[in-house]
């Protein structure tokens, strides 16, 4: 029998469900609640971690989905699912969930959108691609040397976008916005 046939059923009542209800909407996480603590979080981390650098993206992806939902509050936990997502080509599932790394941080790092807006570009979704590229300006801390190379970067690849862009708009005979609409 393996450990987990082995487990004991846990029982819940009312005021068990409640107190839980209670401490998540006091802004615990579900592994405060259930009394999971940050080594094993950050085991699981290195788990999920070492999965993905060794190619196993879908067992990473299973590691990162569950830490997600573990402390949803933690950014490198949905990069790493998005990163899981992005290298098994579900580049719009990837992009969202970029995107949902960026709001754990209050939009105060452009990393997880410029990831979004590669995933975007990669899948053609070019106004996407624009609109994500072109919030990135709008967060983070210029002067903060790690933001600044992103922007770097992102202003790069939003020069691109611009330019499939305007060929695509050309190809079609009308300007970017009209192809777009």
């Amino acid at each position: 029998m393996s450990d987990i046939e082995n487990t004991a059923e846990v029982t819940l009542n009312e005021d068990d469900i409640q107190a839980i209800c209670t401490a998540l909407q006091d802004g615990f996480t579900p592994a405060q609640t259930a009394g999971t603590d940050q080594k094993q979080l950050e085991a699981l981390y290195s788990l999920g971690h070492s999965f993905f650098s060794s190619g196993q993206y879908k067992d990473a992806q299973t590691i990162f989905q569950s830490l997600c939902l573990f402390d949803y509050r933690d950014e490198r936990y949905w990069m790493g699912l998005g990163a899981c997502l992005q290298a098994q080509d579900k580049l719009d599932m990837a992009a969202e969930v970029y995107g949902m790394a960026a709001l754990t941080t209050s939009l105060g790092d452009p990393t997880p959108l410029y990831y979004a807006s590669l995933c975007q570009l990669k899948n053609d979704d070019l106004e996407s691609a624009d609109a994500t590229l072109t919030a990135i300006k709008l967060i983070g801390n210029p002067g903060d040397p790690k933001h600044d190379a992103i922007y770097a970067k992102a202003n790069n690849l939003h020069e691109i976008v611009k330019e499939r862009m305007a060929g695509v708009a050309s190809s079609q005979g009308g300007s970017p916005k009209e192809v777009g609409q």
